[in-house]
């Protein structure tokens, strides 16, 4: 049994993550325009880069397929967390819109708007920051063999 269980429960997060997704972008709020599409695709995509980054650390013995999983689990959630960024502002961007046009009723979609930040920011940022940090750290250098 490993020390540190955190990869495991990583690699675990990741999975679900990118899945929930996945079936929240097609099953719940599928869209029709394309930079859209492309900034919500771009969720489960680089989670599932994650999760086979984060998959390596089950591999024994292989010091430099863990490298490369640190380098992708790295990468791909600094990326997350630019796309995160960038989907924060466009959801600011819809809540100006909607309270400077409409009124009343464009406050009070802006209101749920900004709900929707605040789900954003725990659903899809927090997990990849939490992620990268614990990547850079001792521990994780280490159950990837980045530590020498």
């Amino acid at each position: 049994m490993p020390r540190d269980l955190r990869p495991y429960i990583y690699l675990g997060l990741n999975q679900l993550f990118a899945v929930g997704y996945f079936y929240i972008l097609v099953a719940v709020i599928p869209n029709r325009y394309a930079s859209a599409a492309a900034n919500l695709y771009a969720l489960p995509i680089l989670m599932q880069v994650m999760t086979l980054g984060a998959a390596t650390v089950v591999v024994p013995r292989n010091e430099q397929l863990r490298r490369i999983g640190w380098w992708m689990v790295v990468v791909a959630s600094s990326l997350l967390v630019v796309v995160t960024i960038v989907l924060i502002v466009r959801v600011l961007i819809s809540a100006a819109f909607l309270s400077g046009v409409y009124g009343a009723f464009g406050k009070a979609a802006a209101t749920s708007a900004l709900v929707g930040v605040a789900l954003v920011v725990e659903l899809v940022g927090l997990l990849p920051l939490f992620q990268l940090k614990y990547m850079r750290s001792r521990a994780g250098r280490r159950a990837y063999a980045m530590a020498r």
